[in-house]
């Protein structure tokens, strides 16, 4: 797979699949990186922890914590496992918030994607979802739950769209309204079908834009916009390369025919030539994947920037 990745310049978005990647059949620990898997009855929290430089090197990605929350069920709306989900997400939050946030701190929410593109809408519908109450400190401070702080929310949207970076909007809009932290939301790509609506990331090192499709734009980091900023994301699409790559590998192994890398991966580069290698896989249902995905993200969000609020409450700001 790792050849395939770089023939097709496909970057990792998981710090999991990076991390099987990096061990590969040795299944040693990575110098540099720690990990902790925890599980409950439907779900299963792995934390990554890159701590050196050298660590990051081997992982191709910066240093930093990375929480994947794994649960086949997520992309089913059932209200036990939806509330399990959110629970684990206030809990990783509080683990990348750190102190950065304190009572009364602005926050500013960004969903990442293309509203027009169903696989690629994540991001914009997290923000649907989320509740945004920077308005009301402004102009009804009486409409407000006591306890709650500022938070404003953008989806700006793709270059094709606007005609500009997101990394330029959201740098004008910090600069303006100065948040205190960024909470960036995205749809990401995966190695794997059955990762699809069953995973999500949130990590405390950012997000380059596009980089899972080979598309990768500036990034959004604390070293790029001056403040922290979480990431969190779901896959949502799989290149067909690799899809095309474990069939011929699965198709071998259960017939006993012999694995040749280059020739499989030149059968696949004649298959997708037409398309340079950038076919993207998603399932039909992909909009109640992404419906589901993006209350769960939002109201998990919700809970940790606005502690001891209720869920019904926090319902009722949202756009």
């Amino acid at each position: 797979m790792e050849s395939l990745l770089k023939e097709y310049c496909l970057y990792v978005d998981l710090a999991v699949e990076a991390r099987d990647l990096v061990r590969g059949a040795s299944n040693q620990e990575i110098a540099g990186v720690e990990e902790l898997v925890e599980k409950t009855e439907n779900i299963k929290i792995t934390t990554i922890s890159i701590r050196d430089q050298a660590g990051a090197e081997k992982m191709g990605r910066p240093v930093g914590d990375y929480i994947t929350i794994e649960s086949p069920p997520l992309k089913i709306n059932d209200p036990y496992i939806k509330d399990e989900i959110i629970q684990a997400m206030e809990k990783g939050m509080q683990l990348l918030l750190k102190d950065f946030l304190q009572a009364g701190d602005t926050v500013l929410l960004v969903g990442l994607g293309n509203w027009r593109a169903t696989a690629d809408s994540l991001g914009p519908k997290f923000i649907e979802y989320s509740p945004i109450s920077r308005h009301y400190h402004q102009h009804a401070p009486e409409a407000l739950v006591q306890g709650m702080r500022p938070v404003c929310g953008i989806s700006p949207g793709v270059l094709g769209i606007t005609g500009m970076e997101t990394f330029e909007v959201i740098k004008g809009i910090v600069e303006n309204v100065k948040p205190k932290i960024l909470v960036v939301v995205d749809a990401l790509a995966a190695q794997n079908v059955a990762r699809i609506g069953t995973t999500i990331q949130m990590s405390n090192t950012g997000i380059q834009p596009g980089a899972g499709v080979g598309n990768a734009r500036h990034a959004l980091s604390k070293e790029e916009l001056g403040i922290p900023v979480i990431a969190i994301g779901c896959p949502t699409i799989v290149n067909a390369s690799l899809i095309a790559n474990q069939a011929i590998k699965k198709f071998c192994l259960d017939s006993g025919a012999m694995y040749i890398e280059n020739k499989a991966l030149n059968s696949i580069k004649d298959i997708l030539a037409h398309f340079g290698g950038s076919l993207a896989v998603t399932p039909k249902e992909i909009d109640e994947v992404i419906e589901n995905a993006a209350r769960i993200i939002s109201m998990g969000v919700a809970k940790s920037i606005f502690p001891g609020i209720s869920q019904e409450q926090l319902e009722l700001y949202a756009t």
